[in-house]
């Protein structure tokens, strides 16, 4: 069991890998402030050992000034962030919305931002850490995948900034990269796919829309292998940068190193052959 004087933030705590998270370190001993958005889900998390349910909507300013007044006022402190909220918007961006793109940027990177300069003053007063649920899409751009790539490449540079401007300050930053984990968000895309019919991009998309998200219901993690990892990079005296979470680690590190160009003609090929078919 972890010291249980330590108190933990989780947002988007109401499913999915913030779930999973809340419930395993929980059970490990930290003490869990759980961040969700709907009354009934709050009532849940409240029903967990260990965990107090707070309202908070990482695009809403007064809802994280109000759960920060209340932890503040706990007198609890608070060694870690968590920051997972967020959203998955696809398509082919020349077919997406400006507005979808704003706010796909305002979930998965401004209410990050909301949060972590919120609740900063108290994990400087820990030395605590802060976590941020990055994905692969933070190091490979998926076709269809762009306005969600597109925040998380920017959540890897937001969080680089950070760990690097609070090198003296012993607070640690870390980046978890999950590939394909086995939660709700894989449902939910299945909307997506009659959004662009017309669009001159319509077969491959809807093609690689439909594999991803049958890969993501059959060739998935469960969630629980991303709490494992950070209940590890919240607990070790020196964690890494970035924990890379997939179920085909060759692959992922194969699109790190292999040149653009050579990945790029790879993907051309197969492009073409949905388009052909």
């Amino acid at each position: 069991m972890i010291n249980s004087n330590k108190f933990v933030l989780i947002t988007g705590a109401s499913s999915g890998i913030g779930r999973a998270c809340t419930e395993y370190l929980a059970l490990k001993g930290f003490k869990i402030y759980a961040g969700a958005r709907k009354k009934v889900d709050i009532e849940a998390l409240n029903r967990i050992p260990n965990v107090i349910g707070l309202n908070i909507d990482v695009t809403n300013e007064q809802s994280i000034q109000d759960a920060f007044n209340f932890v503040k006022n706990e007198n609890s402190g608070l060694f870690a962030i968590i920051n997972n909220a967020g959203i998955v918007s696809a398509g082919p961006l020349m077919d997406i919305n400006t507005n979808d793109l704003i706010n796909q940027f305002n979930v998965n990177l401004i209410g990050i931002h909301r949060i972590t300069t919120t609740f900063f003053p108290l994990i400087l007063e820990s030395k605590g850490r802060i976590i941020m649920i990055s994905s692969n899409s933070g190091f490979f751009a998926a076709p269809f995948f762009g306005p969600y790539s597109a925040t998380k490449f920017a959540l890897e540079g937001y969080s680089d900034s950070l760990r690097r401007e609070l090198l003296l300050y012993d607070v640690k930053v870390v980046i978890i990269q999950p590939g394909r984990i086995n939660t709700p968000i894989w449902t939910k895309g299945e909307e997506l796919l009659d959004k662009f019919k017309g669009s001159i991009f319509e077969k491959e998309a809807a093609f690689i829309g439909r594999h991803e998200i049958e890969k993501g219901k059959t060739d998935s993690l469960n969630p629980k292998e991303v709490a494992k990892v950070i209940l590890k990079a919240l607990t070790i005296k020196k964690p890494k940068n970035r924990y890379l979470i997939v179920p085909n680690i060759f692959r992922n590190k194969m699109l790190k190193i292999l040149p653009s160009k050579r990945i790029d003609n790879m993907l051309k090929k197969e492009l073409l052959k949905i388009k052909n078919n």
